[in-house]
């Protein structure tokens, strides 16, 4: 498996359709802010659900690429509270909970305005065989 990400859809630098996300390391959070395009709608002003996954499952991928370790999602669990509305910037934020050998519980939340928590989520990430980054 190649680890070359500049044509990854939220990360990737070289992607035209990506979101070009930036990640930055807060004691133990781990964040991103993002203002996604309207071409990645479901509903009517909404941005579509599997997009909000997506975003949810990234943070947390990329806070154990931040930490020096590679890993993939092994099971994801989301929360939709609140519509995520396009045309509002967002905070998408994680948190490690649990860490084992070769198996990290993660927790993350997308924030609109004001830190209204719209979105969450759980995963467990599991690491690579040679996933040191």
């Amino acid at each position: 498996m190649s680890w070359s990400d500049s044509m990854c859809f939220c990360c990737g630098k070289d992607n035209p359709l990506g979101l070009r996300m930036d990640f930055s390391l807060d004691g133990e959070l781990f964040f991103s802010e993002v203002s996604p395009p309207d071409f990645l709608q479901g509903y009517s002003g909404v941005l579509h659900g599997g997009i909000t996954s997506t975003l949810l499952d990234e943070v947390m991928a990329n806070h154990l690429l931040a930490l020096g370790m590679r890993a993939v999602t092994a099971e994801l669990c989301v929360r939709f509270k609140k519509p995520v509305l396009l045309g509002i910037p967002l905070k998408i934020i994680s948190r490690q909970v649990k860490g084992r050998k070769s198996l990290y519980e993660m927790e993350s939340w997308l924030e609109g305005p004001g830190g209204e928590v719209l979105a969450t989520a759980t995963a467990k990430m599991m690491l690579v065989k040679g996933g040191s980054a």
